[in-house]
């Protein structure tokens, strides 16, 4: 981060003129238009540089108002300063953080608005958007090792995808023809891969038809309950990446609770945040299953957890031991760590595995066409065709 002057702020006013309120309020609703249409952009990135920087402000004595403002000046998005300023005028007309970013629901979540109360109520509202800006600044770590994994073994199926395509529908005709016209009896492989050319735009445009379906399928049915629970079961059972699907989740849902329990938040509040925060199908509903056995039978967090398989032995024994010392925050930062760190070899090991199968996987099919086209030209050389 830049340093930045704060003289410059010093000089102005921390409360708005009589006379600049009315203009302030027809331009927060042109502002508040211009926002909507392009609020789903203020994405993880973006809350991680706010939260971050607004946190480390406040906790250097800097006023809300300064601190906006001096956000915004950095801000070279015109519709996020757009955001910043509606956000900024509702707190200087006499609402609390919390309510002036509950204004934009579409955009901030029931977990962070939440937090930012939690935070406001407590006293700690540095600490709290600090832990934000971690959080969010740990799902952009992870969802750039997810694409750097997941890159590789993309590109090396379009390849694959495009080079048997092109081989089947241009090269392979080249020579069917000239096999024809030797009038000989063709082995049984290059006559499947014949066939197999002959049909290759009906393949390849059904292949086609069944990804855009599948995309479809996701785009519309992804919050459907049938969907998530179908989709995370299937994902359960492929080997390894499983385990780092679980791993992924897990190492969030323990960051989550650092900072709810850090809070002092009431369990069954903070089971509800973290439903909301989760997104991850198995998770969600086992929370559902412990925060109602933690309310309604009084049971501890550890008991409820332990009868649910996505939560292993090592997790629930630690929650338990920091429930008996009764110092949950810090062991939840303890597994926060630890998770992400597994995750981190697991998936550098996954990355390096990936690149030497689906080179074996393009070997393959590339060299059972090349076989099966000069196996004919072989069999002439030996008299055989």
């Amino acid at each position: 981060m830049a340093q930045i002057d704060l003289k410059k702020y010093q000089q102005k006013s921390s409360a708005p003129s009589a006379k600049s309120e009315p203009k302030s309020r027809g331009l927060a609703d042109v502002m508040n238009m211009e926002v909507r249409w392009m609020e789903k952009k203020f994405g993880a990135k973006e809350k991680e540089a706010f939260y971050s920087e607004l946190g480390l402000l406040l906790s250097t004595g800097v006023n809300i108002k300064t601190a906006f403002e001096i956000i915004e000046e950095e801000m070279t998005n015109k519709k996020h300063r757009a955001l910043l300023e509606q956000i900024k005028n509702a707190i200087i007309g006499g609402k609390s953080i919390h309510e002036a970013v509950g204004e934009h629901a579409h955009l901030f979540s029931k977990y962070e608005i939440q937090s930012i109360k939690i935070g406001e109520e407590t006293g700690k509202l540095p600490e709290v958007l600090k832990e934000l800006g971690a959080f969010y600044l740990s799902s952009i770590k992870l969802r750039r090792q997810i694409v750097g994994v997941l890159t590789y073994p993309v590109v090396v199926i379009s390849m694959a995808i495009l080079i048997v395509y092109f081989m089947l529908s241009f090269v392979v005709p080249v020579f069917s023809d000239i096999f024809t016209q030797t009038g000989g009896e063709l082995p049984q492989l290059t006559q499947l891969l014949i066939r197999l050319s002959n049909k290759s735009d009906l393949i390849f445009y059904t292949l086609f038809g069944i990804m855009a379906g599948f995309w479809i399928l996701h785009k519309t049915q992804s919050k459907k309950e049938w969907y998530r629970q179908y989709t995370s079961a299937l994902l359960l059972k492929i080997p390894v990446v499983n385990k780092l699907i679980q791993k992924i989740y897990l190492a969030r849902f323990c960051q989550t609770m650092k900072l709810l329990t850090g809070a002092k938040v009431m369990i069954n509040d903070a089971l509800d945040l973290v439903m909301n925060m989760i997104e991850y199908y198995p998770i969600e509903k086992a929370l559902q299953s412990a925060k109602r056995e933690v309310v309604m039978e009084g049971k501890l967090l550890n008991e409820s957890l332990a009868s649910h398989s996505i939560f292993p032995k090592k997790l629930v024994s630690l929650i338990k031991l920091s429930e008996e010392v009764n110092a949950p925050e810090v062991i939840y930062d303890k597994l926060h760590q630890q998770y992400s760190a597994e995750i981190e070899h697991q998936q550098a090991v996954i990355g390096k595995l990936i690149e030497p199968v689906f080179i074996i996987l393009l070997g393959v099919f590339v060299g059972f066409i090349l076989v099966a086209m000069y196996l004919p030209m072989f069999e002439m050389s030996t008299g055989s065709f």
